[in-house]
């Protein structure tokens, strides 16, 4: 048999002696997970839950009625609309908000706006990011007879930042979107001394790129109740999110706590203490790229394949020998459960079981749900990563430097995006997306990706690269989008650059994908978890790497989202 040959190849190549392994520079384990369960049990005790299910009902039924009234002004209607979003209630609403931004659309709603700068730039953002069709033709009654940006108020603070918003949700080659950002950015920076603190952070990071969970918080908590934006909301929109709130982080945090028996049950944080143990980082993700409570199962194996990932990673990027990497990409090519896996190392036979014992629990779900088998999809993924992770390797032991295209060819596959995705569609039961990777799907031949699925991994790819570059590179891993620039001649600084415009250039493709998949009506559940996926990319590795090396102010961001319950009795006063 194959197998037994592998087993005879490699089996002399892993001598007992210990082989010259690469130091760890990092933090191997950030959270103890005793601790874990008892904050979840504490967060359990001292809030009231069931006083708090009672109210979302009638919550909800209120927030509606007001969504509906149709006797509120067109800006006042948008204004209820984007707080909904920036609130983290929305998903309650989808149906009612896609309804009446329709309508907008089909009766030419911004004619109606005549020169509210604000209203029309939300109004243009809203229809975009719900993939409806949005001319920038919308914004021109704001420029003068050269084409160039107009303010009629040069104080509209509002207007610069709806301008500044909606302009990312640009598609590839619309200029006039890149003025309109340049023209906002321009205003907000010569107002600067006159804005609320927050306003930088809007500046740095876009709505379009926020995980909407972690802007729920932050609009929440950083805002203050008692900010002038919150006065002005009907009490029951700001009480809804409070509820809601609460509600979604005891699901979340019950979720976690189970997780984590998995992965202590796992045994892979004693089997490779050489690994960056992030379980409670990757649960974290997942929540934020599907937060929803219905999606307990896509958050449960987005986490634990997460968590393996990670493992994974610093087996090929850290730990393992060449030979050792080769003959457990083999390994997991073939997916035996037997003869392969004796020839690996112990470290990486303990790799290999859980993969394979994850991703089949993960198949039978699916199975039992839809009754397609999609086990044979997550072997050929697992295998592609691990080719693509094995590349790396190759590149590092021969001492090669990739061009910047073959490096971003097979970087996007090791941004692990492809196979995040994969399960999490699976788990999402989208079948037109399960069909459409099934009939792509071929033993013979290389992945067919869904077009949106590469566009998000691509934006992994180079946010995780601007971030890790410096310290990778200390530690002898050379290849990235960066220090493949600087091979060609470019600057540190202009290498960087360079990266963070391809990383707007990308979104721009992700919102044109977006809404091409929304005119054919296919996919929207998919299509929020891939963008999601980019968006809690760029929050991981906004400030530096948030997986490798979480700062205090990230595990400050998990506790609030997980642990720390907003408090209820600010209700009453409402």
């Amino acid at each position: 048999m194959a197998s037994s040959a592998h087993a005879t190849m490699y089996a002399d190549r892993f001598p007992s002696a210990e082989l010259q392994r690469r130091p760890a520079d990092y933090q191997l384990k950030t959270w103890d997970y005793d601790s874990i369960c008892s904050m979840q049990q504490q967060a359990q005790q001292d809030h009231e839950h069931s006083k708090e299910s009672s109210l979302q009902s009638s919550l909800k039924q209120k927030v509606r009625r007001l969504l509906l009234e149709e006797e509120e002004e067109l800006a006042t209607r948008l204004i209820i609309m984007d707080q909904l979003q920036s609130l983290g209630v929305a998903y309650h609403f989808e149906e009612e908000i896609r309804n009446i931004l329709m309508s907008m659309h089909v009766h030419d709603a911004h004619h109606q706006l005549k020169h509210d700068l604000s209203s029309t730039a939300l109004l243009f953002r809203m229809l975009r990011g719900y993939g409806i069709s949005a001319s920038t033709d919308m914004l021109s009654a704001f420029r003068d007879e050269n084409g160039d940006f107009k303010a009629a108020n040069p104080k509209d603070i509002d207007g610069f930042v709806a301008l500044h918003e909606a302009s990312y949700l640009a598609f590839p080659g619309e200029a006039m979107l890149d003025e309109a950002r340049a023209f906002a950015v321009k205003k907000l920076e010569q107002l600067m001394p006159s804005m609320f603190i927050s306003m930088e952070r809007q500046i740095d990071l876009p709505l379009q790129w926020r995980v909407p969970r972690l802007q729920a918080i932050w609009s929440l908590q950083q805002h203050g109740y008692n900010d002038e934006k919150h006065l002005s909301m009907d009490p029951s929109v700001l009480q809804l999110a409070v509820v809601d709130f609460n509600l979604v982080q005891a699901v979340h945090g019950a979720e976690l706590v189970e997780v984590t028996k998995w992965w202590k049950e796992t045994g892979l944080g004693v089997k490779l203490p050489f690994a960056r143990d992030r379980l409670v980082e990757c649960f974290f993700c997942a929540a934020c790229i599907a937060p929803e409570p219905p999606l307990a199962s896509c958050r449960e194996v987005l986490a634990k394949v997460g968590s393996l990932i990670v493992h994974l990673d610093d087996v090929y990027d850290l730990y393992g020998t060449f030979d050792e990497l080769a003959a457990f990409t083999d390994a997991v090519g073939s997916w035996d459960d037997d003869a392969l896996s004796t020839a690996l190392p112990e470290y990486m036979k303990a790799m290999y079981s859980v993969i394979r014992s994850t991703s089949t629990e993960a198949a039978d779900r699916v199975t039992k749900g839809k009754g397609y088998d999609v086990l044979p999809l997550y072997k050929k993924q697992w295998h592609e990563l691990c080719k693509a992770f094995l590349i790396e390797a190759k590149w590092q032991h021969e001492g090669q430097m990739p061009c910047l295209e073959e490096y971003l060819e097979n970087g996007w596959v090791t941004s692990t995006g492809p196979l995040l995705l994969l399960h999490a569609f699976t788990m999402l039961q989208q079948q037109e997306q399960i069909d459409s990777w099934l009939r792509n799907h071929d033993d013979g031949n290389d992945m067919v990706y869904p077009k949106l699925v590469e566009l998000c991994s691509m934006i992994f790819r180079l946010c995780n690269d601007c971030a890790t570059y410096e310290a990778e590179s200390e530690r002898g891993e050379e290849a990235s989008a960066i220090t493949c620039r600087m091979g060609c001649g470019a600057s540190k600084e202009d290498a960087r650059a360079a990266v963070v415009d391809a990383i707007a250039e990308t979104w721009k493709k992700v919102n044109r994908e977006v809404a091409l998949s929304s005119i054919t009506g296919t996919g929207s559940a998919a299509n929020r978890v891939c963008v999601n996926l980019a968006r809690t990319i760029q929050c991981i590795y906004q400030d530096g790497d948030g997986i490798t090396s979480p700062k205090d102010s990230r595990k400050r961001l998990v506790k609030d989202m997980l642990f720390t319950p907003l408090d209820l009795d600010i209700c009453g006063a409402w």
